[in-house]
C-alpha cells in the first residue's frame, strides 16, 4: 500500500511550538499500516510522536505512534492522507493572526522555498493583512505599521521576521475588555432582544463620544476612554461592543464625501445592515442623536458611502 502523501508547507511560530526542533529521519525509518491505522517507524524499535515533517510533508502523530487524519490538531487541519492541506499563504495568514491577536511585538516564521518565492514573500504577507482586515477587523487594525526581514540559508527554507507596532497594547486591549463588558452588562444585557441591545449600542456611542477634530485617535481603548475619536475609532468600539453583546458584526473600510470612511455592517433580524454611528453623530452638534445612518440596505447608503461590496456581505 501507498503512504500517504500531500500537503507541502507549514509556517510556524517559533516562539510559541517546538516543530523546528526535530530529530533528524534515519535512513532506515519507514511507514507501517496495521487495522488501526498508519504509523511511521524511526528505524528501530521506536516510533514517530507529535509533528513529523516527512518527505516534504507534515504529519502529525498521537502518542501512541497513530497518525492522525480526517481532524485538526492546533489548528491546522489534517485530511484523510493524514497531511495539511492549507496553501502556504492560508497559513501564513493564520500565524499572523495568532501572533496579532495577543499584539506580539516580535514573531518568526518559516516556509519552503518551493512554495513561496522570497521575491514574492512580501506580497503574499500584505495580501494575508488585507484579508484578515475583513475577516478580522478588530485584531487586524490594531496594526499600526509591521517590518518584515527575511532571509534563507540555502536550504530551501525562508526564515521570516515580522515586526509590529500596536495602536493598542494587551493591557489596553485587556482593560477596554473589562471596561466594554461592565458597559454592556448595564446597558444591554442579555434580557433584552438582539435590535434592543443594537440600538442601546449605537445610542451609547452617539451619546458619549464626540468626533476627532484633530485626527489622532483611531483605536478603540482611547475612543472609549477619552470619548473621542475618528470614523475607525467609533466602528472599532461598536464592533467590539457588538461583539460582547452576542452580535455578529464587522467594520467596513470605503469612502465618503470622497475621503476614507469606516463603518459597520451588522447582522440583525438575520440579515445585515449598515450602522454609520460617526455619521449618526454630527461634528457641528453636541448631544444630538439620530437614526439616518442606522439599519440602512446598500442601496440606501450607497447615496453617500462607497465600498467594494465584493468584500462585504449584501444586504439583500
Amino acid at each position: 500500500m501507498r503512504r500517504p502523501k500531500l500537503s507541502k508547507l507549514i509556517v510556524s511560530s517559533l516562539l510559541a511550538t517546538s516543530l523546528l526542533a526535530l530529530s533528524p529521519i534515519a535512513a532506515n525509518a519507514e511507514w507501517k499500516e496495521d487495522s488501526t491505522g498508519w504509523w511511521f517507524t524511526e528505524g528501530n524499535s521506536s516510533y514517530a510522536t507529535g509533528w513529523r515533517l516527512i518527505d516534504r510533508n507534515w504529519y502529525y502523530f498521537y502518542s501512541d505512534g497513530y497518525m492522525a487524519h480526517d481532524t485538526s490538531i492546533d489548528g491546522y487541519y489534517l485530511n484523510s492522507s493524514g497531511a495539511w492541506t492549507d496553501s502556504a499563504s492560508a497559513v501564513i495568514g493564520r500565524e499572523i493572526l495568532k501572533n496579532v491577536s495577543v499584539q506580539n511585538p516580535t514573531f518568526y516564521m518559516q516556509c519552503s522555498s518551493s512554495d513561496v518565492n522570497i521575491n514574492n514573500l512580501g506580497n503574499v504577507i500584505k495580501g494575508q493583512i488585507e484579508q484578515l482586515k475583513l475577516s478580522n477587523p478588530y485584531e487586524m487594525y490594531n496594526v499600526s505599521d509591521y517590518q518584515l526581514n527575511m532571509s534563507t540559508n540555502g536550504s530551501g527554507i525562508i526564515n521570516i521576521k515580522v515586526a509590529c507596532n500596536y495602536k493598542m497594547s494587551a493591557e489596553m486591549a485587556a482593560d477596554l475588555d473589562a471596561k466594554v463588558k461592565s458597559i454592556i452588562a448595564s446597558i444591554a444585557p442579555n434580557t433584552m432582544s438582539d435590535s434592543e441591545k443594537e440600538l442601546a449600542i449605537h445610542n451609547w456611542i452617539v451619546n458619549n463620544t464626540q468626533y476627532d477634530q484633530s485626527y489622532s485617535i483611531y483605536d478603540p481603548y482611547n475612543t472609549l476612554i477619552k470619548h473621542t475619536g475618528v470614523c475607525e475609532g467609533y466602528a472599532l468600539l461598536a464592533q467590539k461592543m457588538f461583539t460582547v453583546a452576542g452580535i455578529k458584526s464587522t467594520v467596513v473600510e470605503g469612502t465618503s464625501d470622497g475621503q476614507a470612511h469606516a463603518w459597520n455592517l451588522v447582522y440583525i433580524n438575520s440579515k445585515w445592515r449598515h450602522v454609520d454611528c460617526t455619521w449618526d453623530d454630527p461634528v457641528s452638534s453636541v448631544d444630538v442623536l439620530r437614526y439616518d445612518y442606522y439599519n440602512l440596505t446598500d442601496q440606501q447608503i450607497s447615496a453617500d458611502h462607497s465600498w467594494n461590496t465584493s468584500n462585504y456581505p449584501s444586504t439583500n
